[in-house]
């Protein structure tokens, strides 16, 4: 195994540092700040259309209490006041539809932050800046003799690649092979190979299964006469 030297050493974790470290942690640092902002303008849209609904109802429910019931001035409305009373059915009508428009609004914001996850997300890259910030902890440093160096520089890479190993996995799970059908799979092709057969080979008669082909059959010999 080769062992570099101090300068090769400093080198390699200059490059390192810079190129992987600050990078990756550059990349969280942004994708975190994007899911936050997401997750916020979507949170404040919810809360708006929760407070329109609340207010949107009181205030159709009141109009039609001064207004429109108990003897109130638009229940038998006159000539004079015929049209402000239009007016204010047209207004509670507007309101009532409102009122329920506002909470389909606020459900369809809900199934963005379902579909998106941006709180799931917020908390993995959060993680994973800690995580990396706890890795840089570990950077050797010019105080440090040879020996001590070379564990501090390997502790610092180990660290930072099993930070991004991390995340990556948070991504790869859903197409990796279950280990059950795989090994379910290996079992059904060493049974094949013990009975003679082949598992990707299908048996004759069945879909897909390539049919032999027939010699002719030869013409029967007649005894010369």
């Amino acid at each position: 195994m080769t062992k570099w030297n101090r300068a090769d050493l400093e080198t390699r974790y200059q490059m390192f540092n810079h190129f992987m470290l600050n990078d990756q942690r550059n990349y969280y640092n942004k994708t975190l700040d994007r899911h936050r902002t997401a997750a916020q303008q979507v949170n404040r849209w919810r809360a708006i259309c929760a407070l329109n609904t609340g207010l949107f109802a009181a205030l159709a429910g009141l109009f039609v209490q001064v207004f429109f019931i108990n003897n109130a001035v638009c229940v038998a409305p006159t000539p004079e006041n015929a049209g402000a009373c239009t007016g204010l059915g047209v207004l509670v009508t507007i309101l009532v539809i409102l009122s329920v428009v506002m909470p389909a609004l606020g459900a369809f914001f809900s199934s963005l932050a379902d579909l998106y996850q941006w709180d799931r997300m917020i908390t993995i890259y959060d993680s994973a800046v800690e995580n990396i910030e706890f890795a840089d902890a570990q950077s050797p440093m010019a105080e440090m003799d040879d020996a001590v160096y070379r564990q501090s520089i390997n502790a610092f890479v180990e660290g930072t690649l099993l930070v991004m190993s991390d995340e990556t996995a948070q991504w790869g799970q859903s197409i990796r092979t279950p280990p059950q059908v795989a090994d379910f799979v290996a079992k059904m092709r060493e049974k094949a190979s013990q009975i003679g057969g082949d598992a990707d080979t299908p048996k004759p008669g069945t879909p897909g299964a390539s049919t032999p082909s027939t010699p002719p059959a030869a013409p029967p010999s007649t005894p010369p006469g």
